[in-house]
């Protein structure tokens, strides 16, 4: 009878566990670093973005997901990534857009093809509009002990 309270416990606790974050997307490795203090020095700011794909000089090593990654910052300026591919799209060619206003990132982003939104300001990346119903694909941001972070999946 121990035996079986103890197996029951076991599960319960098992299962109370954090989720795994949900695959939006195709899996593509995601691993580099990134330097507010230096050559990433604009996500120092509040409500700032950058984009980091292969196409820019970056160790060999580094990989930078399905489309590409957008590291966000929130309003205290905490580092957020994401996939730049939408998750309704699943086309590695069309991604989101942080300056679809042309006014310059405002906390969301918006899919150039099917027009969904998502809010990226708070780290989560939910569909806000549109016909989406998957969030953005999240990344993990570590800091690091030199100030800078690693992005990994």
């Amino acid at each position: 009878m121990k035996r079986i309270v103890f197996l029951l416990v076991l599960l319960i606790g098992i299962s109370c566990g954090d989720e795994a974050p949900r695959q939006t997307i195709p899996f593509a490795p995601v691993n580099f670093r990134v330097d507010p203090g230096g050559a990433d020095h604009q996500l120092k700011n509040e409500l700032s973005y950058k984009i980091f794909t292969g196409n820019e000089a970056h160790p060999s090593s580094d990989r930078f997901g399905y489309a590409g990654v957008l590291v966000v910052t929130d309003a205290k300026a905490a580092l957020h990534a994401f996939d730049l591919c939408c998750p309704h799209e699943d086309n590695k060619k069309i991604v989101v857009d942080p300056d679809y206003e042309g006014k310059g990132y405002n906390g969301k982003v918006k899919c150039s093809s099917c027009g969904s939104v998502f809010v990226t300001m708070f780290g989560i990346g939910n569909v806000e509009s549109g016909p989406s119903t998957e969030p953005l694909q999240r990344y993990s941001v570590i800091l690091l002990q030199d100030g800078s972070y690693r992005v990994v999946n």
